[in-house]
């Protein structure tokens, strides 16, 4: 009788699935952004995401998605892609990212009704629309933009030369895709891949708009033509898998550098083109690129001749210096060279294309570049200096009409290494140091304060200082004795003028000094 209530029991647990351990945490959820850190192999990632956005996705498949597509070409999209030979096909490790993801909504207690497939459409619904002979893309609610600037435009700034893309996101400002915005960072386990963050809605595993810690920028936009539908025997590959491949591989090319030439390489092999009419935007570091086309490129794909067109500052496109600016119609495809009224908007802003910063990039964007009721996100990256800064749609407000919010790319790309060793997030704090420890402030550029964080192994007598650029002590943040531990400590530098300033920590047996960045 033991033995055999001992097989059922063994029975009943192996036949059990036991929920995984969920390798993400939520960072920060404020100005209407969601900021999520996600760890581990593609199945890992999926379930966290799943389990930690479990709502925000189920709301997005169910009232954005299913409205979005066709119910005739959504039930069509769910059938083809179960076929042998699917219209759009997946790589089996984002199939399986997908499974996980339901599995971990399912873990979280969700309800959820959808399943994989679900998900697959969220990130390829574009594609699909390219199939449908009735649809176009040339509705002026929808669209997309983005100005790079790097070398000569940016010299004679606080840049010295260093690389910059600004990104409005125009589309729909549904109530529910504006309300699940999210910032997701990836630390894959995959000897193969790289961290990299995608920066858009809950559900999306592929890439609208990202970046990697190599510094690469993608941005993906609508490309206002219409040829015909895409061919439904072709087998593409969904755009945004495409995009995030070139992001979050190691070196998609295998040249041994991450630029815009990995971006190129991956478009490159799907031949066949994209169901989907898009114009892509990458942008890299500029330090030791070279040409400058490994810095800036444009891509104009779609599924009829020509298919993918690549377009970098050496073509004639009426922008001057160091600058490249793409919107929604073709500019080299074809030599076609249509320049919209945001096009043009923008060659009057910009001017002779010199003394181009953060700030001045980001006003052309705003004022000469954005859909006026249709703008969701403003996103700038500074590859070099490691930041990223973000205004969203937010309090019936769209992004450009809010201020932005300044992230540290290295501190959020080092996360999960700061979980591992002690770090406070989000109130939360863990062990002590192993060593001393300064790390890079926090936002970075700021206005008008930031935070510093230390960790002190043992107790310890500390001076930390903050220093202008000729040495002169412009503030003493701290001079004491202090417990071992993690501390940060805020400096307000409201009455302190704009510049590069240093701040240093000092004790018997350690000193480090680190740069910080007021922009007012």
């Amino acid at each position: 009788m033991k033995l055999k209530i001992f097989i059922l029991l063994c029975i009943f647990f192996v036949g059990t699935a036991f929920p995984q351990a969920v390798k993400g945490k939520i960072l920060s959820e404020s100005n209407n952004i969601q900021i999520v850190k996600v760890w581990g192999t593609h199945q890992e990632r999926g379930y966290a995401q799943g389990y930690l956005m479990a709502d925000k996705i189920e709301t997005i498949l169910k009232n954005y998605v299913k409205w979005r597509v066709p119910a005739y070409y959504y039930s069509l999209a769910r059938t083809l892609l179960q076929s042998t030979t699917p219209p759009l096909k997946f790589d089996p490790k984002y199939i399986e990212e997908a499974k996980a993801m339901i599995q971990g909504m399912k873990a979280a207690g969700s309800t959820v009704s959808a399943d994989y497939l679900d998900v697959l459409i969220a990130n390829s619904f574009l594609d699909i629309l390219g199939f449908i002979p009735a649809q176009k893309s040339e509705n002026s609610d929808y669209g997309c933009s983005s100005l790079m600037s790097w070398g000569a435009a940016t010299q004679e700034t606080f840049l010295q030369g260093k690389s910059i893309i600004t990104r409005n996101l125009d589309w729909e400002t549904d109530t529910t895709l504006c309300a699940n915005q999210v910032i997701v960072f990836h630390q894959p386990s995959e000897t193969y891949e790289q961290p990299w963050a995608m920066i858009g809605f809950a559900g999306q595993i592929g890439v609208l708009s990202g970046t990697n810690k190599s510094g690469l920028s993608i941005f993906q936009h609508v490309l206002r033509v219409y040829e015909g539908p895409a061919s439904l025997n072709m087998q593409y590959e969904p755009i945004w898998m495409t995009l995030r491949k070139a992001l979050e591989s190691a070196d998609y090319n295998n040249d041994g550098v991450n630029n815009t030439a990995d971006m190129q390489a991956a478009i490159n092999s799907n031949p066949q083109g994209y169901a989907a009419s898009c114009i892509i935007s990458a942008l890299a570091p500029s330090a030791n690129a070279g040409q400058d086309s490994l810095i800036a490129l444009v891509a104009e794909v779609t599924h009829t001749q020509p298919m993918i067109t690549f377009r970098g500052n050496e073509f004639n496109d009426s922008i001057p210096s160091s600058n490249l600016y793409a919107a929604n119609t073709p500019v080299k495809r074809a030599n076609a060279r249509t320049f919209e009224p945001r096009y043009v908007s923008v060659i009057n802003a910009i001017g002779d294309g010199l003394l181009i910063d953060s700030s001045k990039s980001w006003v052309i964007m705003r004022d000469s570049s954005r859909v006026v009721d249709g703008n969701i996100q403003m996103i700038q990256v500074i590859p070099e200096m490691k930041l990223l800064r973000m205004s969203v749609y937010r309090d019936k407000q769209c992004a450009y009409s809010n201020q932005p919010v300044t992230y540290n790319l290295e501190t959020l790309f080092a996360i999960e290494n700061d979980i591992a060793t002690g770090i406070t997030i989000n109130g939360n704090s863990f062990s002590k140091p192993a060593a001393y420890q300064l790390l890079q402030n926090y936002p970075n550029p700021f206005n008008p304060s930031t935070v510093i964080r230390f960790g002190l192994p043992e107790n310890a007598q500390i001076r930390l200082t903050v220093y202008n650029q000729i040495g002169q002590q412009v503030a003493e943040l701290v001079n004491g004795q202090m417990n071992a531990g993690f501390h940060q400590v805020t400096w307000n530098a409201a009455n302190t003028s704009s510049g590069v300033y240093f701040y240093e920590i000092k004790t018997d047996k350690f000193r480090s000094v680190k740069k910080l960045l007021l922009m007012k």
